[in-house]
């Protein structure tokens, strides 16, 4: 039996991380919540995980430097920086993320791109 695909969820609006938990897991991912970077860096010394999804706005550490952090001591983690700000797709790619998603998206379209990273 293969273990689930585990995915870190880093968001600290609370509505919009019980959408994106929640829509994640019917999709049979394993979701692991954090409300900010720094919950988010030490569930990464907790645990493995296949996929990074954080808010780019987060109080303390924003999602960028989260994503910084996690491609220099988790290289093979995949990443994906979401934010309702225009400039998102520019600091996903400054930054090396894998993937981008603005928040005014379809929520299918957040399916598909973590389908896309994780296949």
């Amino acid at each position: 039996m293969t273990s689930p695909i585990r995915i870190l969820l880093v968001e600290d609006d609370l509505e919009q991380a019980t959408l994106f938990n929640h829509v994640l897991t019917r999709e049979g991912y394993e979701v692991v919540l954090a409300g900010s970077a720094e919950a988010a860096l030490a569930r990464l010394t907790e645990a493995m995980f296949d996929l990074l999804l954080t808010d780019w706005y987060l109080p303390g550490i924003n999602g960028d430097a989260l994503i910084a952090a996690v491609k220099v001591k988790y290289p093979g983690m995949k990443t994906i920086i979401c934010s309702s700000h225009a400039r998102v797709s520019e600091v996903s790619r400054d930054v090396g993320a894998d993937a981008w998603f603005c928040k005014v998206h379809s929520i299918a379209r957040l399916r598909e791109l973590v389908a896309d990273l994780l296949t």
